[in-house]
């Protein structure tokens, strides 16, 4: 390490070299990240006897646990679990437990899903970033013992719920933005407002950032320079209250990142020494990454960090380039330097959206010129009326009332600009490798970062790589692919950019719209074996994405059984937005994306909602399969043509699949749709012996399973290690 740095000194003997040499002491750093990692705290079985001390409270009943004991024997778990603590609805409701407390009662800890289908989310990582690994809950009959002792952050959780009450009070209909803006807390905000202040690239505003931090200190530090006060103390006072507002709106990854460099920035002045902003990045991020390494794979830090270095590198040339060309002075010269930085926001904001979501929000540019106008009005004012409502709440109402109005307007632009046509740009997610490549571009294309005479060359030469690294998930070859979502059943058949969906997972499931968004899909139909919920549950988390649905196909008089409430309110938004919804019966045809679905059952002598559930024999690529949702014994038709991939009924269960209904299809490969340690005891013994020698997939062992299609062969893939 220390002969790289010499080396880095030697070549470079710029400004940019403390750049580089934070760089490589952060990459070396996070080696620890593997350590992390390898430390794992082992789930326990249910009916445990649960004990430990509470560090920290979420929310009501939802609490941290230090020097845990299982069964009255220490754990020796590495990090804090998290547990709900169970009410019994029947008896009185026990007096919430404070930090301090030792908690005891019955229950189980489970570990954290793991990713099993691409474009999943490892939730290990989530929770550790969060400094817990297990989570589970204690039943009712929990015992609370001992006396509270302080904690800052259940202080700061305090004041938080308090001013949220307080925004409640001011703001009215508004006052969930305003939560947002003011707080980070977006959990009382309209799914749909989020999802359009996402499709319009404004959702930035949510999570407490550098934005937020800039704005808050600019304002104290305009005060404090009201006062005589010297340099070391002026930094000390701001300083703190930096700190104070960063633990104040919950300390995310981002908001740590910019109070680092916030403080940076105030010591520089402090020092009278000029400010980098690039070493203050660098700085940031590897502090954080020393005292939690995940973080370096966390969603939130990777977003914050792909910004702001993509403003340090490239928002002063382009504001340079258009001053010196269009001669621009005062006021223009001011508002072009602000475009300058959202535009250099959105190249960098550009790999992170297609990770994230599959897409690049098109109307980001003009609708964060809008925001740039009316954020500092939002978030001064809104802390302004806050302010002015503890001292006289008459006045406090007036003057939130009036941001309300603004706030009003900016809400119903995000929802407009989100339902224009063509608002967003579907696109694959970039591999891993190819963001770190993006990265090391936007290093070679700016003026801030020295690298020698040759960084043109070597610029071209990347790019060429870049686009050779993305233009592969462009593969258009067709393919069926089976994802795990559990105790549920979802699937679709994809060719090239276009997709049709055959089944959609349980209810409140993202897997399948995580998969659309990571492969940057089209959805041509949605068709729905029947109206279970572990079938049909997660159309509502689709219908209220930015993924168009244009039809729906199911069983014809499906609606005719009970369904439940996810799927009911489902029904209900295909009707309020004028989706297709086409019902079918045995001796239809549907053909869609390159697939003819024939439809085998049902008739109309079947009722029931797995009776009537659809066969479906397809075709596509000259590759045969059989797709029979959870279809019991007694209702398979006497004939079924044979198929070169089964997908086996009601994941497996005894009462489908008969010996007959295996030997007509005669399968070469079986897929078994399942859940991991599901309690139904699925797939059955008898369904697996039918199978006999036919080759077995299934869900709970092989995650998501991919069949590659072509010329009437297929390539199975199994997204877990074996």
């Amino acid at each position: 390490m220390l002969f790289l740095v010499w080396i880095a000194v030697r070549r470079l003997r710029r400004k940019s070299v403390l750049f580089c040499v934070f760089a490589m002491m952060l990459l070396a750093g996070n080696l620890r990240a593997g350590y992390e990692l390898n430390r794992h705290d082992m789930p326990t079985n249910p009916g445990v006897m649960l004990e430990g001390i509470i560090t920290r409270i979420e929310k009501p009943y939802r609490v941290y646990l230090e020097d845990v004991r299982v069964n009255g024997k220490d754990a020796g778990f590495a990090r804090d679990v998290v547990v709900t603590l169970m009410l019994d609805e029947e008896s009185a409701q026990p007096a919430q437990p404070q930090v301090g407390q030792r908690v005891s009662g019955k229950g189980r800890l489970f570990a954290p899903n793991e990713v099993r289908n691409p474009g999943g989310v490892d939730w290990r990582i989530q929770s550790i970033c969060k400094g817990y690994e297990l989570s589970g809950y204690i039943l009712p009959g929990w015992t609370a013992q001992g006396n509270a002792v302080f904690s800052l952050r259940e202080c700061m959780r305090g004041l938080r719920t308090a001013i949220n009450v307080r925004i409640s009070r001011l703001f009215g209909e508004q006052a969930a933005l305003f939560q947002g803006i003011m707080l980070g807390d977006k959990s009382a905000l309209e799914d749909e407002v989020t999802a359009a202040m996402r499709l319009t690239g404004t959702a930035h505003v949510l999570t407490v950032s550098g934005l937020h931090l800039s704005m808050i200190a600019g304002v104290a530090s305009a005060l404090l320079g009201l006062f005589p006060i010297r340099r070391k103390s002026r930094f000390a006072l701001l300083g703190g209250f930096l700190l104070f507002f960063t633990g104040l709106t919950g300390a995310a990854a981002g908001t740590i990142r910019a109070c680092i460099m916030a403080l940076m920035r105030e010591w520089a002045i402090v020092r009278g020494r000029r400010y980098e902003p690039l070493t203050a990045l660098s700085f940031a991020a590897l502090c954080m990454t020393l005292v939690q390494p995940l973080w370096l794979l966390h969603a939130s830090f990777q977003f914050s960090f792909f910004v702001v270095l993509a403003i340090q590198l490239f928002s002063g040339s382009i504001s340079a380039f258009a001053a010196q060309r269009l001669k621009l002075r005062g006021a223009l010269h001011r508002a072009v330097n602000l475009l300058s930085v959202s535009l250099s926001a959105q190249i960098g904001s550009v790999p992170m959206q297609l990770m994230l979501y599959g897409y690049v929000a098109l109307l980001s540019l003009p609708m964060n010129a809008v925001l740039g106008a009316v954020m500092p009005l939002l978030l001064l004012g809104g802390w302004l009326a806050v302010l002015a409502g503890v001292l006289w709440f008459e006045a406090g109402c007036a003057l939130a009332g009036a941001l309300s109005v603004a706030a009003a307007a900016f809400e119903k632009g995000s929802l407009l600009a989100a339902s224009i046509e063509g608002a967003t740009l579907r696109l694959p997610a970039p591999y891993g490798v190819t963001v770190l490549l993006i990265v090391l571009l936007f290093l070679l294309l700016s003026v801030r970062i020295h690298l020698g005479t040759r960084r043109r060359i070597a610029a071209l030469l990347l790019c060429v790589i870049i686009a050779a690294s993305y233009l592969i998930r462009f593969d258009p070859q067709a393919r069926y692919v089976q994802l795990d979502v559990g105790q549920g059943d979802a699937a679709l058949f994809r060719r090239g950019r276009q997709a049709v969906l055959v089944d959609v997972g349980p209810a409140d499931s993202y897997e399948a719209l995580r998969y659309l968004r990571r492969e940057g899909l089209y959805v041509d139909a949605v068709i729905l074996s029947h109206l279970d919920e572990d079938h049909a549950g997660a159309l509502s988390v689709l219908l209220a994405s930015e993924v168009k649905i244009p039809a729906v196909i199911m069983a014809r008089d499906a609606m005719d059984e009970d369904v439940s409430s996810a799927v009911s309110e489902a029904m209900a938004l295909l009707e309020d937005r004028d989706i297709s919804l086409h019902e079918v019966q045995r001796g239809d045809r549907i053909d869609v994306n390159g697939v003819t679905f024939d439809v085998l059952s049902p008739d109309d002598a079947l009722s029931g909602s797995n009776e009537r559930s659809l066969l479906l024999h397809a075709v596509t690529e000259g590759v045969s399969f059989l797709l029979a949702g959870d279809l019991p014994i007694e209702c398979e038709p006497a004939f079924v043509p044979q198929a070169d991939v089964l997908k086996v009924a009601h994941h497996g269960s005894k009462n489908s699949t008969s010996d007959a209904f295996v030997r007509m299809a005669s399968p070469s490969l079986a897929i078994i749709s399942v859940g991991e340690n599901n309690g139904y005891g699925h797939p059955h013994a008898r369904v697996l012996d039918a199978l006999g020698d036919t080759q077995v997939l299934r869900t709970d062992e092989c995650g998501c399973i991919t069949l590659r299609l072509r010329d009437g062969t297929y390539k199975a893939q199994c997204f877990l290690p074996d």
